[in-house]
């Protein structure tokens, strides 16, 4: 079977839309129809070459799609024909080994991302075939539209509060307003949590308190800096690149605190100040997207607090100019383009 798809030929190169061979749909696969499909950085950076050998052109990318399930294998149990789904990073795990039996299936020593490594076809193809496991049903007050951020970018900065056991005790550091940081703010927010975005200006200000922060750092005025020392017990890291200032965010950590970082920052973050680290208790810690477990609450919990991305949306056949914005950093929050 053939379907539609935008497919990068090689790194760097505009998607062109061609017919393409569908992988088989197994006995433990759903067939999914695609509706929309956010636009993440780490897609643009696949495109772009930047995974290197991790990447296999003719690559067809895309994982924060949505859509309609069209057919199951023999086995599926999970979903049925007709239902609304959404489809994120994973495509597959082995389900057995001491990770996937302890509900961190998300690193998985065996887990096929969506489409890194020839895995098969991502979301800016019309169809996706992958395991049932990995097409999440969505609740019926999300909106299909905007839904498919929710599916990186969303379980991207929800599943540290739960590996972390982030509560309403705790006060919360965003840094970085972007696709990822709008949301982590909303979510924080809905938590209970003191919220504090911080940003390398101010003016994503109004735009960060309307999302739900309490407070506001502007990390390029010492002053604003200072005046938050220790102000918070978590910090989780959504922005990358050199405007990311570690031994500064580390005199906004309290004692024992710890830095999460969310997403890919596509950098090294040394150097560290070790005393800082040592004597304060401080951690720095990373995290991979989310569990299925971790994505189906995060889903939930999105349509218990109302929590929504901020789109753009793009008609498919715009893709190009989409993939441009996300890589000039202009796009409000999300950039999706709809089939």
């Amino acid at each position: 079977m053939t379907t539609q798809a935008y497919v990068v030929e090689s790194a760097g190169k505009e998607a062109i839309l061609k017919e393409i061979e569908l992988q088989e749909l197994g006995d433990n696969d759903v067939e999914v129809g695609i509706e929309y499909c956010g636009i993440c950085a780490s897609d643009v950076d696949v495109i772009d070459g930047k995974y290197g050998p991790l990447t296999v052109f003719p690559l067809v990318a895309g994982h924060e799609g949505v859509g309609v399930v069209k057919q199951i294998g023999k086995n599926v149990t999970a979903v049925s024909v007709g239902d609304h789904v959404g489809v994120g990073v994973t495509r597959f795990s082995c389900g057995y080994c001491d990770i996937c039996s302890s509900g961190r299936d998300n690193i998985c020593p065996d887990k096929q991302s969506m489409f890194l490594r020839g895995a098969g076809t991502g979301p800016f193809g019309a169809i996706v075939r992958l395991n049932e496991q990995y097409a999440f049903p969505l609740p019926s007050n999300i909106d299909m539209s905007t839904a498919g951020p929710l599916m990186c970018a969303g379980i991207s900065v929800f599943a540290p509060f739960l590996e972390n056991n982030i509560n309403s005790t705790h006060r919360v550091g965003v840094v970085g307003i972007g696709g990822l940081g709008h949301l982590a703010l909303q979510f924080s927010r809905a938590m209970g949590c003191h919220t504090t975005a911080i940003s390398r200006s101010s003016a994503k200000k109004e735009e960060a308190m309307k999302f739900g922060a309490n407070s506001y750092i502007d990390s390029s005025c010492p002053e604003s800096v200072k005046a938050a020392a220790a102000s918070c017990d978590y910090i989780l890291v959504t922005a990358g690149g050199p405007s990311v200032d570690y031994t500064q965010l580390l005199s906004v950590l309290a004692p024992n605190g710890t830095i999460l970082l969310a997403g890919n920052t596509g950098m090294t973050i040394g150097p560290l100040p070790m005393y800082d680290l040592i004597l304060g208790q401080k951690g720095i810690r990373g995290s991979a997207s989310g569990s299925r477990i971790a994505l189906r609450k995060m889903l939930k919990f999105a349509a218990l607090h109302d929590i929504k991305p901020q789109c753009e949306i793009f008609p498919v056949s715009e893709i190009n100019n989409a993939f441009k914005k996300v890589r000039e950093g202009t796009a409000r929050y999300r950039c999706v383009v709809k089939w």
